[in-house]
C-alpha cells in the first residue's frame, strides 16, 4: 500500500502524534555551537522517547500507541516498528509522507466487537485533515478541514499479542507538531530561472535524519521541480548525468556527491551550476561545501555566482523631506529617483523599488501607475481601478484593474507592455500582487466564490526575462485568509499577508509549500514591507514606520507618508 495511493483512495498515511509518554532534557556535557535560525542539522534532535507495546493491549491501545510511536524517527522508527508484525515492519514506509491532523482530541478509534477467540481485527482512524506531505516531500494545506479514515488491520502473534499487520505508509501529525518541524523538516531545493541568473527554491519536507543529506540529493539530481515550477525554473542536472551513489555522508560541512561517467563530458559552465544547486539545497544540513566526482576522481568543478535576491535593510521611505533610505533619522537620497519623487504632480500612495532603487513603480492618489528612473517620469498605466502595482528584478512592472483579473499586463523599461496575461480563472477580483524578488513567481490575493484566497503561480519567462506567461497556481501553496490589505515577499519562500484573525490585525506568514504562521502588528498597520535579515519586517500605519525583528514592534520613525517595497534582487 503506497501512500499516494491511499491519498487518492480517501487520505492515507499513518500516525504520529500524542507526545504523552517520557521525554527528557541532557543537562550535562560540551557547549557547541549551533546552526543558524533558518538551518537544521539535518538529524534528529528530539529528546521524546515514545513506549513500545506492552502485553495484553487490545487493538485500539496498539493503533494508538503505534501513531504515538510514530513521532520518533530514531533508528529509522524502530519503536513504531514493535507495533507492527515482522513482516510488516519490514514493508512500512513511514518517510513516504505526512497526514496532518488536528490533533488527538479530534481522533476516532473505531473497531467492532470482537469475539474472545478473534484473531484478527480492523480499527479505522477517524480524523480532521489539515494538510499532507507527498511522497516527493510536497506540502499541500487545505482549505478547511477534512474528514479522513485511515484503515489499520491486526493479527494476533504467536504469543497472543495483537500487531498491525497492515499499516498505511508515511505518518501522522498533528498541525501544531508537524509546523515545529520537529520529525520532519522544510529543506529548499534550489534550481535556477530561465536566463540562470537567480536561484528559486522548491520547499520539500523531509524527514529530520542522518541521512536527510541523502534525500536532498536524490531528490535534486533524480527528481524534477514540482509541476506547478514548470516554465519557470530549469536545472543543471537534466537526466543524463545520474548518481553514482545515492548515499551523500557530509564530513566536516564537505560533502562528496559522486556522479556516473557522463558527468566527465559535461562542460564546466554545467559543472558549476550543478555544483552551486547542490551547495545551495544542502545548505539547510549544515554543508558548506560540495566536491563532484566520478569514481572517486575530482572533477573540481567551480561555482556559479547567482544574482543575490536580498534586500538593503535601510527602510526606503518618502517623507516631507523627500524620498530615499533612512538611516538613523536621515534620508540618504536615490539619484535620478528622489528628484522625481518630490516633485511629483501628485499625492504618492505606494511605490515599489528595484535593487538600489535604480527604478521604480509608483501609484499616485489618481491611481494612475508610473515608471521613475534616470530622473524621468513616465505614465504607463491609466486603466481605472488599479491596484498597487509590483516590480520584477528584470524591470517589468506588473499591474492589473482589480475588477479585471484576466487583464494583467508587465510593462518593460521602454514602457511598453507584453500582452495580457490572465489571473485565476475563476477569480472576480485581484486583491493584490508580488512577484518574487527571482522574478520566477507571482503571489496573488484573489476574490473568488465569496472567499479570499492567497496562490501563487509561476512566471514563464524566456532566456532574457522577458514574461511570456502565468502558470497555473500551485495547489501546494493556497491559503484562505479571512482578509487581506496588503502582500509583499518576505524572503524567498515566504509570502506576507497584511489579514484578519477575528477583531485583530495581523501579519501572516504564510511559506510556499509549507504552512503560516501568523504575527501581530499595530492595529494601525497598512502596508508592510520586507528587510533584512529575512527575519525583519517593515511596517507603516498612521505614518508611524515599525520594524519588527523580534517578539514586539519597535517603532523607528514617524511622518513617513509612504513605505516603499524592496522588490527586485541585486
Amino acid at each position: 500500500m503506497t501512500f499516494g495511493r491511499i491519498l487518492r483512495g480517501a487520505v492515507v498515511a499513518l500516525a504520529l502524534l500524542g507526545l504523552t509518554a517520557c521525554a527528557s532534557l541532557p543537562i550535562t556535557g560540551d557547549v557547541r555551537p549551533g546552526l543558524s535560525a533558518d538551518q537544521s542539522d539535518g538529524g534528529s534532535d528530539l529528546a521524546f522517547v515514545p513506549q513500545g507495546p506492552s502485553d495484553g493491549m487490545d487493538p485500539k491501545e496498539i493503533v494508538r500507541g503505534f501513531i504515538d510511536a510514530a513521532s520518533s524517527p530514531k533508528d529509522s522508527w524502530g519503536i513504531a516498528r514493535q507495533f507492527l508484525t515482522s513482516g510488516e515492519a519490514q514493508k512500512w514506509k513511514p518517510d513516504a509522507g505526512v497526514t496532518i491532523d488536528t490533533g488527538s482530541a479530534g481522533r476516532r478509534f473505531d473497531l467492532p466487537d470482537l469475539p474472545k477467540d478473534a484473531s484478527s481485527a480492523t480499527v479505522r482512524l477517524g480524523l480532521q485533515q489539515t494538510g499532507i506531505v507527498d511522497e516527493t516531500g510536497a506540502y499541500s494545506g487545505t482549505p478547511v478541514n477534512r474528514a479522513a479514515e485511515l484503515p489499520f488491520e491486526l493479527a494476533k502473534n504467536k504469543d497472543g499479542q495483537w500487531r498491525i499487520s497492515a499499516a498505511p505508509d508515511g505518518i501522522v501529525l498533528d498541525a501544531d507538531s508537524f509546523a515545529a518541524a520537529d520529525v520532519f523538516a522544510p529543506y529548499d531545493l534550489q534550481y535556477f530561472d530561465p536566463t540562470w541568473t537567480y536561484l528559486v527554491p522548491d520547499v520539500r519536507w523531509f524527514p529530520k535524519r542522518e541521512n536527510t543529506a541523502s534525500r536532498i540529493v536524490q531528490s535534486l539530481v533524480s527528481g524534477k521541480p514540482s509541476s506547478w515550477l514548470n516554465g519557470a525554473v530549469r536545472t543543471a542536472f537534466t537526466g543524463d548525468i545520474a548518481l553514482g551513489r545515492n548515499t551523500v555522508t557530509p564530513d566536516s560541512q564537505v560533502a562528496e556527491v559522486a556522479l556516473t561517467n557522463a558527468a566527465l563530458d559535461a562542460d564546466p559552465v554545467t559543472l558549476a551550476r550543478m555544483r552551486t544547486q547542490l551547495e545551495r539545497s544542502l545548505s539547510g544540513v549544515g554543508v558548506l561545501q560540495v566536491k563532484l566526482t566520478v569514481s572517486g576522481r575530482d572533477l573540481n568543478a567551480g561555482s556559479a555566482s547567482p544574482a543575490s535576491t536580498s534586500v538593503d535593510s535601510r527602510p526606503l521611505v518618502l517623507t516631507d523631506k523627500g524620498f530615499g533610505y533612512l538611516t538613523g533619522g536621515e534620508l540618504a537620497p536615490v539619484a535620478g529617483v528622489s528628484a522625481p519623487l518630490q516633485n511629483f504632480p501628485e499625492a504618492i500612495t505606494a511605490i515599489r523599488a528595484a535593487s538600489g532603487a535604480q527604478r521604480v513603480a509608483v501609484q499616485g492618489a489618481s491611481g494612475h501607475v508610473y515608471a521613475v528612473t534616470d530622473g524621468r517620469t513616465d505614465e504607463i498605466d491609466a486603466r481605472p481601478g488599479l491596484i498597487v502595482p509590483t516590480l520584477d528584478p528584470y524591470g517589468y512592472i506588473w499591474t492589473v484593474p482589480q475588477s479585471s483579473p484576466s487583464s494583467i499586463l508587465a510593462w518593460s523599461n521602454l514602457a511598453k507592455s507584453q500582452p495580457a496575461f490572465a489571473g485565476p480563472p475563476d477569480a472576480s477580483q485581484i486583491m493584490a500582487m508580488a512577484v518574487s524578488r527571482d522574478g520566477a513567481r507571482l503571489a496573488m490575493a484573489v476574490s473568488a466564490n465569496g472567499q479570499i484566497r492567497i496562490e501563487v503561480a509561476a512566471i514563464t519567462r524566456d532566456d532574457r526575462g522577458a514574461p511570456t506567461a502565468i502558470g497555473v497556481a500551485n495547489p501546494n501553496v493556497i491559503a484562505w485568509p479571512t482578509g487581506a490589505t496588503d502582500i509583499t515577499w518576505l524572503d524567498d519562500t515566504t509570502v506576507g499577508v497584511l489579514t484578519t484573525d477575528g477583531s485583530s490585525l495581523v501579519l501572516r506568514a504564510q511559506q510556499v509549500g509549507g504552512p503560516a504562521k501568523t504575527v501581530d502588528v499595530p492595529d494601525t498597520t497598512q502596508s508592510i514591507a520586507p528587510a533584512s535579515p529575512s527575519t525583519t519586517v517593515q511596517l507603516l500605519g498612521n505614518g508611524v514606520l515599525w520594524v519588527r525583528s523580534g517578539p514586539t514592534p519597535t517603532q523607528v520613525s514617524t511622518n513617513v507618508k509612504v513605505l516603499a517595497v524592496q522588490m527586485g534582487g541585486s
